[in-house]
This record gives C-alpha cells, sequence and structure tokens, in this order.
C-alpha cells in the first residue's frame, strides 16, 4: 500500500526521470482552440508576479483533480473542503468554454464527514479491520461502508431519523487492531487528524466518533460527475484529453485515475507525433487578457473572498440533496445574480487576481450542478440525484447519461448520452443490489 506522504515523491521522480519540463505557479483560466475547433493551447498568469502566459500547444490534457470548492463546509471556512481546496473546479470550466461535453454533472460527490473535521470517516477504511458505521444505538445499519449514492442515501436517512446521529464504532475492537487502524488513519490518510482526536478528547478505545454528511462537489473518484473521455482519454473536443477526479470515469479513485493518466499521455502522444503547431487566434487571447486583468485594473470593488462565500452559501441552500426543482430553479437565478458581482471583484494582487478567477470557474461549475440537476427528471444513485419532485428511478426514459455542453448561442445546453452495452452482462439480482444497502435489505 502506498503511502500517501510518498505519492508526489514518487511522481515528481518519475517526471526528472523522463525529462518533463515542469512549469509551477501558473493559473490555467482558458483553453485556446484553432479555426478547426481543436485545442492549441492555454492561457493564464502566474500568481505571483500577475503576468500573462500563453503556451502553444500541439495537445492538452486537464488532470486538474475535482471540483471540491463548489459546496460551503458547515464551519463556513472557505477552505475548508473535503477535497483538496485548490480544486475550484478549473478543470471543468476549461473543458466547458473549450466546447467539450460534461457527463452526470447531476450525480454530486458527497461524502461521510467527521463531525467538525472536515475529512473522510474512513469506515471503509476501518471495515476490513472489524470497524463499522453504527447509529446512537451502536448497531450497523449498512453492509457495506465503501462510499456510493446508494450509503450516503441509507446514511442521511439514519442521521434524520430517532437513531441519529450517525457514528464510526471501533471502541469494540482489540488494542492491537486500533493501533493499526491509527497508523493508518492518524499519518498515512490525514496527519491532522490524530491532533483533532486529542483536542476533542476522542480515543477510538472508548468511545465512537461522530460523522456527518459533506458539503457537494464535482467528482468522478468518488462519484460519477466530470468532464467525457471514451477508451483513449480523449474527450468531445479535438487535441483534448482528460484524467483523473475530473474524467468522468465513474469511482476511479487513485489506480484509475493513474490508469486514465496513462491512456492520456500515450494517446496524445501519439496524436501529437505528426501533428504541426496551429495559429493561435489573437483575438481569443486579447479577450481573455482584458477578461483575467480586470479586477486589478478596477480601482474600487468586491472582496473575492466575500464573492465566494456569498456564492457557495447559495449553493448549499439551493443545490444540496435532497433536490427541489423550485429550490434549484432560484439557484440558477442567484447563479446568474452572481455574475454581476463578478464584474464588480477588486484584486489588490496577484493571489487575490487567482482568488478573483477561481471564483468564475466556481460559479460555472455551480450553474452546471443546477442545470445538469434540473435535466434529469427522476432520482438515481441514492443521496447525489434524489429529486424530492421526482422520486423514483425511471429507467424507461433516463437509462442513459446526461451530457452537458456550450451551445451554438453561448448558453449551457443539456442532451441524453445512449449507454454503452455491458463487456460483461449483467442478471437482474446484480443489477439491483446496489438498492440494498441496508441491513436485512435482502431478507425483506
Amino acid at each position: 500500500m502506498p503511502e500517501g506522504h510518498d505519492i508526489k515523491k514518487v511522481l515528481y521522480r518519475q517526471l526528472k526521470r523522463a525529462r518533463v519540463s515542469i512549469t509551477n505557479r501558473l493559473v490555467c483560466t482558458r483553453l485556446l482552440t484553432d479555426e478547426e475547433g481543436a485545442v492549441n493551447g492555454v492561457m493564464g498568469f502566474d500568481c505571483r508576479t500577475a503576468d500573462f502566459h500563453v503556451i502553444k500547444a500541439k495537445a492538452v490534457i486537464l488532470a486538474c483533480g475535482a471540483a471540491g470548492r463548489l459546496g460551503l463546509p458547515s464551519s463556513g471556512y472557505l477552505m475548508g473542503t473535503y477535497e483538496n481546496p485548490t480544486n475550484a473546479g478549473d478543470g471543468y470550466a476549461m473543458a466547458y468554454h473549450a466546447g467539450a461535453e460534461l457527463a452526470n454533472l447531476e450525480c454530486f460527490q458527497i461524502n461521510p464527514l467527521i463531525k467538525d473535521y472536515n475529512g473522510p470517516a474512513c469506515a471503509y477504511v476501518t471495515g476490513p479491520l472489524g470497524g463499522y458505521t453504527a447509529n446512537n444505538k451502536g448497531e450497523r445499519f449498512i453492509e457495506c461502508d465503501y462510499w456510493s449514492g446508494q450509503m450516503m442515501w441509507e446514511f442521511h436517512q439514519e442521521l434524520e431519523s430517532g437513531n441519529g446521529p450517525v457514528f464510526l464504532k471501533l471502541d469494540h475492537l482489540a488494542e492491537e487492531t486500533i493501533q493499526n487502524i491509527e497508523e493508518i488513519l492518524h499519518s498515512n490518510e490525514r496527519p491532522s487528524r490524530g491532533q483533532f482526536h486529542a483536542n476533542r478528547g476522542t480515543d477510538y478505545r472508548t468511545q465512537m466518533v461522530e460523522m456527518h454528511i459533506s458539503e457537494i462537489g464535482f467528482c468522478s473518484g468518488h462519484s460519477a460527475s466530470g468532464v467525457w473521455v471514451n477508451e483513449k482519454a480523449e474527450t468531445s473536443v479535438k487535441g483534448l484529453y482528460s484524467a483523473g477526479d475530473m474524467a468522468a470515469v465513474p469511482h476511479n479513485y487513485m489506480l484509475g485515475a493513474f490508469t486514465y493518466g496513462w491512456f492520456a499521455g500515450t494517446n496524445a502522444a501519439d496524436f501529437v507525433a505528426d501533428r504541426e503547431f496551429t495559429a493561435l487566434d489573437a483575438r481569443q487571447i486579447e479577450t481573455e487578457k482584458q477578461r483575467v486583468y480586470a479586477p486589478l485594473d478596477r480601482e474600487h470593488g468586491l472582496p473575492p473572498a466575500q464573492v465566494e462565500y456569498k456564492l457557495r452559501r447559495f449553493v448549499n441552500d439551493y443545490l444540496q440533496p435532497p433536490k427541489v426543482t423550485k429550490k434549484m430553479q432560484i439557484g440558477l437565478q442567484r447563479f446568474s445574480d452572481i455574475q454581476r458581482d463578478l464584474d464588480q471583484i477588486k484584486a489588490h494582487n496577484a493571489h487575490e487576481l487567482m482568488r478573483a478567477m477561481e471564483v468564475s470557474m466556481i460559479r460555472d461549475c455551480a450553474e452546471m450542478a443546477a442545470r445538469a440537476s434540473l435535466f434529469r427528471a427522476e432520482s438515481r444513485w441514492g443521496l447525489y440525484h434524489y429529486r424530492v419532485d421526482h422520486p423514483q428511478r425511471n429507467d424507461s426514459d433516463w437509462f442513459c447519461h446526461c451530457h452537458l455542453k456550450k451551445g451554438e448561442n453561448g448558453l449551457m445546453t443539456s442532451f441524453k448520452k445512449a449507454v454503452e452495452p455491458y463487456i460483461i452482462p449483467l442478471d437482474a439480482e446484480e443489477m439491483q443490489a446496489y438498492d440494498r444497502l441496508r441491513v436485512g435489505a435482502h431478507a425483506a
């Protein structure tokens, strides 16, 4: 099992060994496209100097991670997200504005958390060692603690019932087992976790750990929402590839991210082998330059953090499942209103300029989340897409992928995409197994 603190070092050594040029501190904001609609460059700026950069490219691979800074954590701390807080949906927004299709954005990422600590409770890690998710009576109520929309639906039901709150139960385990779990969770998973428990006075040996539900986000690694890719990691835009948590490869996690990264790198290399650089569009560059520098050029305006807080509070108010049609419609209006705020943001330096650009990306993702959720008029994936107005799953009309892209009129448009045939056929029992996670459901 690789240790989390080793992964970046291992990857860095491989990059240096392959003589890959590494450029840090560039905030990428938009992709460039040529006359044929193929990607031929990237635009951005330096987050310390604000110098504008235009990078020519024969192909581009987007591996920007999840859109983890979408909903607002219950603490109200902007950077206290479950996902890496630097992942503000940059890749999703850049792909969208380049004309790429995005898939299943109505399938939100929602995770079980430790209460007041925005990190995973990791019942799925402790499961093989005997730990499990329990209600306030110490009873197990779900058979599998690995994350899924149905697991989160059962979690939500128990949390809101008289059996809540919900807990991670480890206090029945042997001392050596608990020590093993602590070694995994307090060093490999999140080092700050052990300190949090110590300050709160929580000891796995004597009490259960209270859990809660995270804010929403986009992530294929933990759900199914991402930029559409085929088996070669190609997006719907020529010359554009994607991998990792932002590529729509449902529940791919770390090994899936590495695998699709290999697909993307190998196929992109083949694609550029016989390809020449194409002419860059000066109009696209000038338009983006004006957009990026506008917050710096204003004499007065709104602080980026203030606008971000307002926007993400709206995301919680109107998009957090269970989803209500009228709420999402109001949310769309609020996200439209935020556009006026974006036109008033004032950045005093390059760092604030980065935050201003991130707010625009978060706003794009919020609108995508609302429009995709309104388009799929059914419930699917448990809590990930539970619509109160359409509570039943409707396979006859909605056994499909729902895609979203930028239309010719510049507005977001949604449409259905057929599910490809299964390589390995599934029988009816397997197809319905997902719905029977609650303890005793099989007997019923």
